[in-house]
């Protein structure tokens, strides 16, 4: 259960992403913590692909910081080392180096980025650096589904309230699949 609420909790900072090629977001885990969160974003004071659009470079946006990064910035590096990463899709080559270098274990990607730079390079970097990589593909409405169960129950948020949440999917329309 302690995955899902991670993983929960990740997903839904990757919404603060500010380039819309992929919103993404990654976090540390430690000690049965979730120590940091990072999601992507151009640097504080720049402007966001969102509202300027993309700095193109042999099609990836070199305007955003990774939400890898961001996660390393933003967590204290006693936690970082030795610790999990849950990342939304896949890391870019340069990301997997940053986990790599500040001792990350293990990296859960949870669905993929078909567009990430370096990606047949990292199962070389976690072999020799013995990090454990898993592939996950999970139904993210099944997912926040169990989320608002578990909140639904006794004593959780959503008991107190008197209510519970129903999660239903339905295709994106032409339009929302373009905004």
């Amino acid at each position: 259960m302690r995955f899902m609420v991670f993983m929960g909790s990740v997903a839904l900072h990757s919404v603060l992403g500010t380039c819309d090629r992929l919103r993404t977001a990654c976090g540390i885990i430690k000690d049965k913590r979730l120590r940091g969160v990072g999601y992507n974003g151009s640097i504080s004071g720049m402007p966001h692909c969102d509202d300027v659009g993309h700095l193109m470079e042999e099609n990836h946006c070199l305007a955003t910081r990774h939400g890898e990064a961001n996660a390393i910035s933003n967590t204290d590096r006693k936690y970082v080392r030795g610790g999990q990463a849950i990342v939304v899709a896949t890391p870019c080559i340069n990301c997997m180096k940053d986990l790599a270098a500040e001792g990350v274990r293990h990296i859960d990607c949870v669905g993929s980025y078909a567009n990430s730079r370096g990606q047949e390079h990292l199962d070389d970097i976690a072999r020799v650096k013995g990090i454990t990589i898993r592939q996950h593909e999970i139904d993210w409405a099944e997912l926040f589904q169990k989320l608002f169960d578990l909140l639904a129950r006794k004593g959780g948020i959503l008991y107190r309230s008197g209510y519970r949440l129903r999660i239903i999917k339905e295709p994106l329309t032409g339009d929302e699949r373009i905004a």
